[in-house]
């Protein structure tokens, strides 16, 4: 009997990543494609092509990325075995299909690639990403249709945010009507993966709908005013299709990719997900978890159930990718593994080891030095620029300049922590840590000693694109709950990689209220 599979696509700001695993949720076959390296044609570095605070990536270079992922994956013996295909995007880009192009998609021909085929099917090239901040008008006006943030929280899980699809869409309305009116179709960067693979246009999934300001996040419909708002009376359809909830099937796969790659007909496609939502569900939280994902942006994810969360003006709460009840909260900061990278070259000689040496041999916010480290405009707060302080007085420069390293990265932690807090997420029993600069033991003990908390890492550092693949087995057994189907096959498990310095920890609770109160000034 011939064993069957499941496919995990991860379409992340920097790579197209696939993770291949069996029945037993074993990974047999990963892949990727750099865009940077793989696609130089396109001009962007990590992914993005920046302008000051707008910041894009083009569409047809993730359609090319797929065209090379899916030849790679042809050279595999797996590909006809494949029952399954689902995965993730970056959360909150979005694409714009005009009228030509959905009819394209419907007519593929399998002697072509899509990049040929789908040249002209965009009315937009340059999708806008997570990392843009270019939308705060159309933020400050969606707040003041329904109250203000803390109404909009209510009602969507968040505040407006420049990165969310709804103040995006509402940006291009305003101000590229041409643009706009040729616009037949909207996709998130995770539905459009879904829609090249069913070959029509796809929904996506309501963890994702959370990410747009236009999803209520107790019914898990759009919202009337707020897509109005956003997009007059056409958006409604532009979307054309309300969220659905994980794990029900969009449709088999496109007959292009049957012709073309050897796909089985009968391989269903799921809705994809969020970056983040996969990365919860490849990890399979439980009530008291939390992840900390450090990597493009230092993403923290929390499972609340809806009686234990809390809507907050800094935090997200979204719907859960596979608990129709359950809400999945989160805290995203815009510098993550960049920001890092930068104090590394300018205060560690470039070198992680002088960096891991400075963390372990200096002391920063516990000796009266703290920064704020908004290399990139920030979302938590909304901020730039680099802030120090020693002994609570605004400094230029410590005067050891390598205490940087250690401030740039309590500072997050920090920050996190008490957020955290605000929002529910008071109950954590451990810290699940992911992302490359989880690698780092370093990094990841302070991460343990701010917190309180043992921290714990996947075996396999595969994230997104597993989650995506567990994701595409769910949709397709069917007739069981994602925990049942969990327990008959567990992960390869969780290992744990250090306990907190509790004496550090009390230090750090001690110093809670004197970092927020710098935060407030630098915000200010």
């Amino acid at each position: 009997m011939t064993e069957n599979y499941y496919l995990g696509l991860d379409l992340s700001t920097q790579q197209l990543k696939c993770t291949l695993i069996n029945e037993k949720h074993d990974i047999v076959l990963e892949e990727a494609v750099n865009f940077d390296k793989d696609l130089p044609e396109f001009k962007t570095v990590h992914g993005a092509i920046v302008n000051d605070n707008v910041v894009t990536s083009p569409t047809l270079m993730w359609v090319k990325a797929l065209d090379i992922l899916m030849k790679k994956l042809k050279q595999s013996s797996f590909i006809g075995s494949i029952r399954g295909i689902s995965g993730a995007g970056q959360q909150h880009g979005s694409v714009y299909w005009n009228k030509h192009g959905l009819e394209k998609l419907e007519k593929l021909d399998s002697s072509k690639d899509l990049y040929e085929q789908l040249q002209d099917a965009f009315s937009i090239q340059q999708s806008p990403i997570w990392q843009d901040a270019s939308t705060t008008e159309e933020c400050r006006a969606l707040e003041k249709s329904v109250g203000g943030p803390e109404a909009l929280a209510q009602l969507t899980g968040s505040k407006a945010y420049e990165r969310f699809t709804g103040n995006q869409i509402a940006k291009i309305y305003h101000h590229d009507k041409k643009a706009y009116d040729e616009t037949a179709r909207i996709n998130l960067v995770s539905s459009l993966l879904s829609t090249l693979l069913v070959g029509a246009f796809s929904p996506m999934d309501a963890a994702e709908g959370s990410g747009t300001n236009l999803m209520n996040i107790h019914s898990h419909k759009w919202e009337k005013k707020l897509v109005e708002q956003c997009g007059g009376d056409t958006l409604y359809e532009k979307l054309a299709k309300e969220p659905v909830e994980g794990g029900t099937p969009v449709g088999n796969i496109s007959d292009y990719y049957v012709k073309k790659y050897g796909f089985h007909p009968e391989c269903r496609i799921m809705p994809f997900t969020g970056d983040n939502s996969a990365t919860l569900v490849s990890m399979n939280l439980s009530e008291g978890d939390c992840v900390v994902s450090l990597g493009t942006s230092d993403t923290v994810l929390v499972y609340l159930k809806k009686d234990a969360a809390e809507p907050t003006t800094e935090s997200h709460l979204m719907a859960h990718p596979t608990d129709p009840e359950g809400y999945m909260g989160m805290l995203c900061y815009k510098n993550g593994s960049l920001a890092r990278e930068f104090i590394r070259d300018r205060y560690a000689n470039g070198n992680w080891d002088d960096f891991n040496k400075y963390l372990l041999n200096k002391e920063a916010m516990q000796d009266g030095k703290i920064g704020f480290y908004y290399w990139m405009q920030e979302i938590i707060p909304f901020a730039k620029g680099i802030y120090r302080f020693e002994n609570g007085q605004a400094v230029e420069e410590f005067k050891d300049k390598a205490v940087n390293v250690k401030a740039i990265v309590e500072s997050q932690f920090m920050s996190m922590c008490i957020r955290l807090e605000r929002m529910g997420g008071n109950t954590m029993k451990r810290l699940l840590a992911s992302g490359g600069a989880a690698a780092n033991k370093d990094i990841l003990q302070l991460l343990s000693n701010v917190f309180g908390l043992p921290v714990y890492r996947q075996k396999g550092m595969n994230g997104a694109s597993l989650g995506g693949a567990l994701l595409a087995k769910f949709g397709t057994v069917q007739n069981t709950s994602f925990e049942k189907m969990m327990d008959e096959h567990p992960s390869a498990g969780l290992e744990l990689i250090c306990e907190p310095n509790l004496h550090a920890t009390e230090k750090y609770h001690l110093l809670k209220k004197q970092f927020t109160d710098l935060e407030k000034q630098v915000v200010i």
